[in-house]
């Protein structure tokens, strides 16, 4: 069902390599970069797919240096995101969706982030 983003009412985060829900806890490894895939959302539940116009994607962390994110593909909703502080370093992660044509920004999160040791 394709609506236009001021339809949206909610965002999860999933993983694209095993498909699991991370919006609850999104686990970042020391040294790993990890892909993402964004699903947006109705205030019904129904997942909006794809958006009716395009969008812009953009991060903000909480703490500042927490982690990197840049966008993949912002027609597919991707985005890799990497820790940038040190193991048992947590904080929060808020995403932000602007559709150009209609002038429409969401913010959606925060998501908690929790960065892990590499093994």
């Amino acid at each position: 069902m394709s609506l236009p983003l001021a339809d949206a009412g909610s965002m999860r985060v999933y993983t694209v390599q095993t498909n699991q829900d991370w919006t609850g806890h999104i686990p970042l490894t020391e040294g790993y970069t990890v892909r993402l895939k964004i699903r947006v959302f109705t205030p019904g539940g129904r997942e909006i797919v794809p958006l009716e116009n395009p969008v812009g994607i953009s991060f903000s962390f909480s703490p500042a240096t927490l982690a990197t994110a840049a966008v993949a593909d912002s027609a597919l909703l991707l985005f890799d995101l990497a820790p940038a502080d040190p193991p048992d370093a947590d904080g929060s992660l808020t995403i932000t969706l602007t559709e150009p044509s209609t002038t429409t920004t969401k913010s959606f999160g925060p998501f908690f982030i929790l960065v892990h040791a590499a093994q």
